[in-house]
This record gives structure tokens, C-alpha cells and sequence, in this order.
């Protein structure tokens, strides 16, 4: 067996029978009544006897040849390789067959050239090509169901490799480089199914079509469990194996793919929703078009075909506010090729100054662990969107006369800066590791220096170890009638792992306290984890209950007068600095004075008392109730509303009232005072006024 590999001019590839048979023009071949197209395939057992004609329509012959991989086969008399020429009854036309018992020779296998109605040296005359063959031949290898819709990803397509010719073969294998995606071996159409191709003749010649499917995803052609890594155009083989006497049969296939990604894949511009990017584009012999596709985190947000090589700019449209998107382009042609890719964040806000990590938007004064802005891709960006860079700022709070040296890497100056122009951008991350004097406050300052007054400063805070995020109270009551009051206490760790405990504290009295905490690996600090990842951050909760002189939490009580002031302090590890963060809730500090009766009835009392400054107070609450039960509690809003009139009271009865100032907690209570409701307007009996009517 002596592999061949087939390169055929000027072939259809498959043996296409012409619908309108005999055609009114044009060279063409007709063998058993039906007429085939250029390059048809024809086993030899097929023109014993019956010819294979070549005709030209309206043409007369004169001369005409028929010209076989080694020479002419001769017309009238002899043969080559045992087929014969015969000259048709009429017209241009010439027949070539093989008389039985004999078969095509070795090497007479291939392709045949008819020319008509002259010879072939005749730069004039009419050509058609057919393939006569023995045994087992492949008539086509084609690809099918190529993607038209080059967004939808990964992409599908079947390669067709169909057999024609004798019904038995050695076997028959579709492979890419080295790699054989599809082998059958000791192939016969009529007796075993160990090659399932798909059945298109049974009968002479045997048709069989052998389908594979295939995935391309990019980096790998995969077709059930085999998988082919792959770059630029793909080749694809289909080999058939003849027994031994016959040649095997190659064709070869070739799927366009670009081999490079689109280089140079920037941002060049960005607003809250949108994102504009370009590329440098390839050749229109590497690419017919791009596709670029939009991610979110894991999640597909949107892919788009941008049809032509030159085309290199996309504006993206309809994003989130303050969102990392990852962009990749790939250049097509039949398949996508290898992707280029960006991460850009959609703007936090279309004007103003603002700061961003890590596909995070933060606002002024936030909190960055030192361990996770270590490198450029990790900077604290800080951005003004609209307009454009000419110098701006980083600046340490704590030296405001010693900017960041952006090009500096010194313990003095552990910090490095990058820069955008449009809009105004500084990215600042640390090139080693920060000191005790180098962590704290920093500003940014854009699009100018810190030293000029118009400029746009936001401020944000890089920390060794751990530090306190915020601390701050939630669940004030927004109901001040209802007493005692309640509320929560929220202290968040943020940063390393390992602190030695963390606390909280009214005046010295502690409310709670853990130590020896470790986020990852102890649940002696009972936090609520908000973010497991770096930086570790957590929630320290303490539930409060106020009475109006004392602070309850748990079984711990601390009385207490005024503004509330509690302490939440975390403590680093030797060689870190403790942290402290403070909190007060505003009450007042003493009660409203001088509460009196103003005036009274039946079912009614108007009281008044001294006001208090509005830096005092928001309002008042006054409480009425009679013996042990609390009749009625009402909410006066205002400072200077220091009168109240009390409805709905029942006649001759004594009632205790006080009242409160209030700001976000409820302060202490008046002295109370008492005052009774008038007795009613008596009614006399109907028959005294019957008496009194009749006397009168």
C-alpha cells in the first residue's frame, strides 16, 4: 500500500449529477443517462462496459482527446492501462471505457482530462476533468455547518469525509496534525456495520459518508473525549486505506483561522454605563471581522460581531455603574481565533472624585489593607472622571510638605504611582512593605496639586495589620414613644487575619471583649464574616437597651448622663499599632424644667414646661398615666414646642405627667406632676324640666 496524495485542478470535488441532463451548452459528462459536473469520481467498474462520455453540445469533433495520468488514451484501437477511446455516433463527443474482463491499471488510476472538440495543445478547446479509479476512492472532505453567527461560543461544525467506490476497504480515519479524531478499520459497506458511515448509494459504486463532530473552543479542537491543542488554520486529513494492491487515498481540508490575537487592546474611553475600546487590527488576509466579548465576573453581559479586519473600535454600551468588566477581542474568518484581553471599571460616578480597588468603588475616608494594594494591578485608583490629567497628587496627611515620590523606592517612600491622562487617574500601590510612619491618612489631590485651592481632594486610609473599617450605631428608634429604647453597636475589623482581640466599651465599663482572634482558623472572636477573602473583614455587634438613666448590655449596666460615648479598640500584635475608633449618640443631657398645669377640663390638661436649646433637643415626648397604667404617650417635634394640650381624659380623675427631651435617644425625666380633670356638667332629669315648662 502506497499512500497518494491527490491534488486536484480545477475539481468540484464531488460527483454532482447535473438536473437538466443533457445540458444545452458547456462540456460536460454523462455516463448510465445521468450527467455529472467537472471532477466527478467514477470507479472503473462502472465503465465496464458502459462508457463515460464527454460531450460538448452543437460542436463537431475534430480531433479531441482524452489524456489519463500517464498519456493519451488512444482512440479506435489499443488502450492504456486498459481503457479505451471511442468517438461518439454525433457532435463533439468522445468515449472511454474498459472492456471486461479487465480492470484499470495501477497506473491509470486518477485524474482524466477530456478536451473537445480539439485537441488539448489547442489553447481554444473545451476541458473537463473526471477521476476514474479502482477500488475505493474519496469523493469529497468537506466541512459543514460552519458558524454563522460568530458570537455564539464554543463553536460547532461537522467534517463530512464521503467514500465512494468498492464495498470493501482496509479502513478509514479523519485526524488533525498527528492527532485521529475518528478511525474504523476492515471497512465493508454491504456485510459489516464495524465502519458506520452513513449509507448515500448501495449499489454500485458504494456511497458512504463518515461524519465527525467537532468543538473548537478558542486554545482546542475536541471531538467526543479526544482533544487536539491548536493554532491558526486547522488541517484536517481523512485517509482511506485500500487493500494491498490499491493505493490509499488522502485529502486534505484547511479551515481558516486567524493565528494571532488583535494586539494593543486598550480602554479609550469610559463613562457610569459605558466602555469604549480599540485594537490594532489585522491584515484582511488574517481576519474578516472581531468579536468582542463583555464579562462580569462569570457572567456573559454581552458579545458583539464587528464585521471588517479594519474596523478596530467599539463603544459598549448599557453597563452597571462602578463595575470591573473583562473585555476580550478575537479576530474570525471561518472560526474565531485566540482572544486579547483588558479589564476596565465602568466609572462610580459621572462626576466628582472618587476612589477604586479591586473592581471596587469606595468613597472618601475608606480603608485599604496594605497587603492587598502590593502591586500595580492592585492600586488604589483614584479618578476624576471628565477631565484630564496635568499634575495631581498623593499625599501622606501626616507630611503634607513630603508628597509620594512616585518614582521613589525607599522605606522613607515605599510608594509607587502609575497614571492616566483622560480622565485624570493616579493608581497607588506600595512597593514594599509600610512602617508605622508610613501608614495612616493620604489624600488624593486632581487634576492639580494639593497645593492648589480648586483642586479635587478625596482622602483614604492604607493600614498594616488590622484596623477598625467603621464603627457606628444601628436601629436608633425612630418611634420615641416607645420605652425602654433599643438599638446595636457595630464595630467591623478589616484587614490580617490575626489580632490579639477586639473590644467595646462604654466610659470603662466593657460591654464586650475577645481575644486571640483568628479569622481563619478560631471562633473564640464570634464576628460575622462580611468578606472571608483579603482583606479579612468582620462585624462586631453589641445589642444596647437604654431605660433613661442606664446602658444595659446582657447582664452588664452602666448608668450613664448625656451623649453616650463608647469605644470600640482593636489590639494588633506587638509591633502593630491598637486601633480606636469612638462613637457618640446624642441625648440630652438634663430634662425640660418648670413642667405646669396650664389649664384643664373634664377631658382635657394643657401643660407647658421650659424648652431647651436646639442643640439640646429635637423634641419632647410627654408621658400621661393614671395609678400604674400608662393612659397616653405623645411626641412633640421641635425644640421651641413647649405646650401641649392632653385629649380624651375621663372627668374627676388624677394623672401623673412628665416629659422628655429627646435627641437620638430619649433623655431623663421631668418631676412629675399631678393634676386632676374637672368634674363633668350635671344634667337634670327629664320630669323637673316637664314641671318647669308647665309652670312657666
Amino acid at each position: 500500500m502506497y499512500p497518494v496524495l491527490l491534488t486536484i485542478i480545477l475539481l468540484l470535488s464531488v460527483s454532482e449529477v447535473i438536473s437538466q441532463c443533457s445540458p444545452s451548452s458547456g462540456i460536460y459528462l454523462r455516463h448510465g443517462g445521468n450527467c455529472y459536473t467537472n471532477g466527478s469520481y467514477f470507479s472503473d467498474f462502472i465503465i465496464r462496459p458502459t462508457p463515460l462520455e464527454c460531450v460538448l453540445p452543437g460542436g463537431t469533433l475534430n480531433g479531441g482527446q482524452w489524456i489519463g495520468p500517464n498519456g493519451e488514451v488512444p482512440c479506435g484501437s489499443g488502450n492504456r492501462q486498459n481503457v479505451e477511446c471511442t468517438t461518439g455516433s454525433s457532435g463533439a463527443s468522445l468515449s472511454v471505457h474498459i472492456n471486461p474482463p479487465s480492470f484499470l491499471g495501477a497506473d491509470g488510476d486518477g485524474q482524466y482530462m477530456c478536451c473537445l472538440p480539439t485537441d488539448c495543445s489547442d489553447p481554444n478547446t473545451n476541458i473537463i476533468f473526471a477521476n476514474i479509479f479502482r477500488f475505493s476512492e474519496i469523493e469529497s472532505f468537506t466541512v459543514a455547518d460552519l458558524p454563522s453567527d460568530m458570537t455564539v461560543y464554543p463553536q460547532e461544525y461537522k467534517l463530512n469525509c464521503t467514500k465512494i467506490g468498492h464495498q470493501s476497504y482496509d479502513g478509514i480515519s479523519m485526524s488533525i496534525n498527528s492527532t485521529a479524531l475518528t478511525s474504523y478499520f476492515n471497512c465493508d459497506d454491504k456485510y459489516v456495520n464495524s465502519c458506520p458511515g452513513t449509507v448515500l448509494v448501495s449499489s454500485n459504486p458504494n456511497t458512504v459518508r463518515y461524519t465527525i463532530d467537532i468543538t473548537w473552543d478558542g486554545m482546542a479542537v475536541s471531538s467526543g473525549s479526544i482533544n487536539q491543542s491548536t493554532t491558526g488554520d486547522q488541517m484536517y486529513q481523512c485517509v482511506l486505506d485500500n487493500p494491498s494492491d490499491g493505493d490509499d487515498r488522502t485529502r486534505t481540508l484547511t479551515i481558516k483561522v486567524p493565528a494571532t490575537a488583535p494586539s494593543s487592546l486598550i480602554e479609550v474611553s469610559k463613562t457610569t454605563t459605558t466602555i469604549t475600546v480599540s485594537w490594532t487590527a489585522l491584515n484582511s488576509s488574517d481576519a474578516d471581522g472581531y468579536v468582542v466579548n463583555v464579562t462580569s465576573d462569570t457572567d456573559t453581559v454581552q458579545t458583539v460581531q464587528v464585521e471588517g479586519s479594519s474596523n478596530d473600535t467599539i463603544t459598549l454600551n448599557g453597563l452597571n455603574i462602578g463595575t470591573a468588566y473583562n473585555i476580550t477581542v478575537r479576530a474570525y474568518q471561518q472560526l474565531l481565533g485566540p482572544a486579547s484581553s483588558i479589564i476596565v471599571f465602568t466609572h462610580c460616578q459621572q462626576e466628582g472624585i472618587y476612589l477604586a480597588n479591586n473592581g471596587n468603588c469606595y468613597s472618601n475616608g475608606s480603608y485599604f489593607f496594605d497587603n492587598s494594594v502590593g502591586e500595580v494591578t492592585e492600586a488604589i485608583s483614584c479618578v476624576l472622571p471628565g477631565t484630564s490629567l496635568t499634575t495631581g497628587q498623593w499625599v501622606r496627611v501626616a507630611d503634607p510638605d513630603d508628597p509620594v515620590d512616585c518614582n521613589s523606592n525607599s522605606a522613607i517612600d515605599p510608594f509607587r504611582c502609575t497614571n492616566v491622562t483622560s480622565p485624570a487617574t493616579l493608581n497607588l500601590y506600595h512597593a514594599q512593605g509600610l512602617t508605622t510612619t508610613t501608614e495612616g491618612w493620604y489624600k488624593c489631590c486632581l487634576p492639580t496639586d494639593c497645593s492648589d485651592p480648586n483642586t479635587n481632594i478625596i482622602f483614604a486610609n492604607i493600614f498594616r495589620f488590622a484596623e477598625i473599617e467603621s464603627f457606628t450605631v444601628a436601629d436608633l428608634p425612630s418611634d420615641m414613644t416607645v420605652h425602654p429604647q433599643e438599638y446595636k453597636l457595630n464595630c467591623v475589623k478589616i484587614g490580617y487575619h490575626l489580632y490579639d482581640g477586639i473590644s467595646m466599651s462604654i466610659s470603662s465599663t466593657a460591654l464586650v471583649g475577645y481575644t486571640g482572634c483568628d479569622d481563619d482558623g478560631s471562633d473564640n472572636c464570634p464576628g460575622t464574616v462580611l468578606a472571608s477573602s483579603n482583606p479579612n473583614t468582620l462585624r462586631y455587634t453589641v445589642n444596647i437597651t437604654w431605660d433613661g438613666m442606664t446602658v444595659s448590655s446582657g447582664s452588664i449596666s452602666q448608668s450613664t448622663t448625656g451623649d453616650q460615648m463608647y469605644q470600640c479598640v482593636l489590639d494588633n500584635p506587638s509591633g502593630g499599632m491598637n486601633k480606636t475608633r469612638t462613637l457618640t449618640i446624642k441625648i440630652p443631657g438634663t430634662a425640660p424644667s418648670s413642667l405646669t398645669e396650664v389649664n384643664k377640663t373634664a377631658t382635657t390638661i394643657t401643660v407647658s414646661w421650659t424648652g431647651l436649646d436646639s442643640s439640646d433637643a429635637d423634641g419632647y415626648v410627654v408621658n400621661v398615666t393614671s395609678d400604674t397604667d400608662t393612659v397616653q404617650t405623645v411626641e412633640v417635634e421641635g425644640s421651641s414646642n413647649n405646650t401641649i394640650t392632653l385629649n380624651g381624659l375621663r372627668e374627676l380623675t388624677t394623672y401623673n405627667i412628665t416629659v422628655r427631651a429627646y435627641q437620638q435617644l430619649l433623655g431623663p425625666a421631668s418631676s412629675a406632676i399631678s393634676v386632676q380633670t374637672l368634674p363633668g356638667i350635671a344634667t337634670a332629669p327629664f320630669n323637673v324640666l316637664v314641671t318647669l315648662l308647665m309652670y312657666f
